[in-house]
């Protein structure tokens, strides 16, 4: 077995230690008729508390009340990291979106956090996704537990919330700041960022990387997803069903509303929680934008650290400069 996947089977062994002990199984579904009625937002009041300084950032949190209430308090509760430039005049603004189960922002950070300060001194933005890192109920196993399960229309709502909340944040960025607008999203945050680029106009620059496309065709085909079908398997629910329950999360349902030519993907040959031939029907759904197949798993996200930075940060700063 190629050594990228062995690194891969390793740290899926580990993930699901963890595992849900109660039962999510639910289909209770409304009809949704229109797909840009119910991914809708508008500007969120946000509330910026900057606790800390250096030489060039201001450095602390934003916060504000989701605009898709799940009816979890501690959920509907938005908090994210943000590191604003002391001269943000015209400053590029970056939102991160990080993986599903990631438990904090450290695996993002550690590719492009140092380097960012350093080298381009844009203003940078930490989004948390439902049911993850403090949004996380004490009743939950482990982080984003309750964002993607057998539970079909909590996954939705949860889809819906993550996608709202985000597009508030962005129209609250482009009401307050000058700079454009650049969405990176990682793993389930690059399936985030893909599904968003096909509702919001007001984005400049997306890159997505080791992203995931179907999420019906992920929970069915690959490992990470395994322990969730086999309870919608337990239950009856059957793979086209699934991907008919699921079909408005689909980000190749759509074509981008962002340029074309300011989209990159970034995928992984050996990717044992990502299966390339999804991430390849994306790619050409969408008329096949710049993409890098990167000779890794998903440990790439690691192991592929500079790599992953550098082709980022340059195809940004080209796309930027123009």
């Amino acid at each position: 077995m190629n050594f990228s996947k062995i690194i891969d089977r390793l740290a899926l062994y580990d993930l699901h230690r963890k595992k849900s002990k109660d039962n999510h199984f639910s289909t209770s579904l409304a009809d949704i008729t229109s797909r840009e009625e119910f991914f809708s937002s508008k500007k969120a009041e946000v509330s910026i508390e900057l606790s800390e300084s250096n030489k060039d950032y201001r450095i602390g949190t934003f916060s504000f009340e989701s605009l898709a209430k799940s009816g979890n308090a501690v959920n509907d509760k938005l908090k994210g990291e943000v590191y604003l430039n002391k001269d943000d005049k015209d400053k590029p603004n970056i939102i991160f979106v990080h993986g599903w189960r990631m438990d904090s922002y450290d695996r993002i950070k550690k590719i492009f956090h140092k380097r960012i300060m350093k080298n381009f001194g844009w203003n940078m933005y930490y989004y948390s996704l439902p049911y993850h890192f403090e949004r996380e109920p004490e009743e939950s196993m482990y982080s984003g537990e309750l964002m993607i399960s057998a539970n079909v229309e909590r996954t939705v709502e949860s889809t819906k919330q993550a996608i709202v909340d985000l597009r508030a944040l962005i129209q609250w960025i482009k009401a307050n700041k000058s700079g454009p607008i650049i969405l990176v999203g990682v793993s389930l945050g690059g399936w985030v960022t893909n599904l968003i680029a096909t509702l919001e106009a007001q984005i400049d620059v997306v890159v997505s990387i080791f992203y995931a496309n179907r999420l019906s065709y992920s929970i069915w085909n690959t490992i990470p997803g395994k322990f969730i079908r086999e309870e919608l398997e337990k239950n009856g629910m059957t793979y086209e069903e699934l991907v008919d329950y699921w079909k408005i999360t689909d980000p190749s349902q759509s074509y981008p509303k962002v340029n074309k030519d300011n989209i990159l993907l970034i995928s992984a040959l050996h990717d044992q929680y990502i299966d390339l031939k999804d991430a390849d029907y994306l790619w050409e759904c969408w008329d096949k934008p710049m993409r890098h197949i990167y000779n890794c798993g998903h440990s790439g996200i690691v192991l592929c650290r500079k790599k992953l930075a550098v082709d980022t940060l340059s195809f940004i700063q080209n796309k930027i400069k123009r």
